[in-house]
């Protein structure tokens, strides 16, 4: 545990000294704007272009991000409330924004800037031009991955993720100093709804009640909005659409797709010594933005014990008694052990089909 936490807090000061050197590069493009604007006017009108510059750049850094569109998008006051005052979440939208059209385009990724400065650190394939790993899946979702990366870019061409280890090192991309061609070992794929803002999985106002299920009971404070599980129960055809749309989504951006069964055993990663694909949601998100993981053949995941860091069927023992995490059994995934079945309602459900057969999206759906 240790050794656990001091990573974590060097990871944490490494994230910071990058945070503070992207905001030092931001100004020095303010700085250089700013030459520009003055660039070619004569002596008496230097005040007079100094003061426009500086209001146009200071009021464009206090402007706040356009609000997100779909449909049951909670107000400004829940999204600031949220960790990093909503910026995941409203990136995750401008991302469903941008696969609603087969051509992105520079328009679009202005836009794209403006409600997500940072999308290019995540989404881009080259350098944030105009290639990116988003993509449009059925008529209801959008999947964040792509079979092919980019070695100049470091990118892998998948979301980095902090429990995953794609060749160079967990939550890290492409690094050219191990693998000169940057080809991810894996894949890890996120997949999100782009008709309507859902909030997560699986909580529910009336789920308090204490039995073993995948149902979490709702958080306090303000509420995110609706999760899956209350679009299961109030339009079932919906949220199966969308299920179907989110596996399929997140199946074409896996390479050699075939060669992965389903993970079915408790605590069965999907590393490349499992052999193994999975496809969960986290019943507590780390983001208030729906998106189902599917990961396949990473170099490795991080244990899930004594945190809730696995992406396969995992269970964590120290919260057995928690029902806020599914009494420990913290993913809700397209394949689960059966033995899980006796641990509530809807748990340990399997598709028969493997990940690469056409009945599998509505086989998964279902489970």
């Amino acid at each position: 545990a240790k050794k656990f936490s001091s990573s974590m807090a060097f990871a944490r000061l490494r994230h910071h000294h990058q945070q503070l050197t992207r905001s030092a590069l931001a100004w020095l493009r303010k700085v250089e704007e700013m030459r520009k604007c003055m660039r070619g006017r004569h002596s008496y009108t230097l005040a007079c272009a100094v003061s426009i510059c500086l209001a146009s750049l200071f009021a464009r850094a206090r402007s706040p991000p356009p609000p997100c569109s779909l449909p049951a998008w909670p107000g400004e006051e829940v999204v600031s409330s949220w960790e990093h005052h909503g910026s995941r979440e409203r990136c995750f939208c401008a991302y469903a924004a941008l696969a609603a059209h087969a051509q992105p385009g520079t328009p679009r990724l202005r836009e794209l800037e403006e409600s997500c400065p940072r999308w290019a650190d995540f989404v881009s394939l080259d350098g944030g031009h105009s290639a990116t790993m988003v993509h449009a899946s059925g008529a209801f979702a959008v999947a964040l991955g792509s079979t092919s990366g980019n070695a100049s870019e470091r990118k892998y061409g998948y979301v980095p993720d902090w429990a995953a280890d794609l060749g160079s090192g967990y939550g890290e991309d492409c690094d050219v100093s191990r693998d000169p061609r940057c080809e991810a070992v894996g894949a890890h794929v996120l997949s999100l709804p782009r008709r309507l803002y859902v909030a997560d999985c699986c909580s529910r106002p009336d789920a308090a009640r204490g039995d073993a299920t995948v149902v979490a009971a709702r958080r306090p404070g303000p509420q995110p909005g609706p999760s899956l599980a209350d679009l299961i129960a109030s339009d079932a055809a919906s949220a199966c659409g969308l299920l179907q749309d989110l596996v399929a989504g997140g199946l074409r951006q896996v390479r050699r797709l075939d060669a992965f069964g389903s993970c079915a055993a408790e605590n069965e990663e999907p590393t490349a010594a499992s052999g193994c694909l999975a496809q969960c949601f986290h019943v507590v998100p780390d983001v208030w933005y729906l998106h189902l993981h599917t990961t396949a053949g990473a170099k490795d995941i991080r244990a899930a014990q004594p945190y809730n860091a696995g992406l396969g069927p995992s269970f964590n023992a120290s919260e057995a008694s928690d029902p806020a995490t599914a009494f420990g059994r913290y993913n809700a995934c397209v394949c689960e052990p059966r033995a899980w079945a006796a641990a509530g309602r809807g748990r340990g459900s399997c598709p028969e089909a493997r990940p690469s057969d056409a009945a599998y999206p509505a086989e998964a759906a279902h489970a």
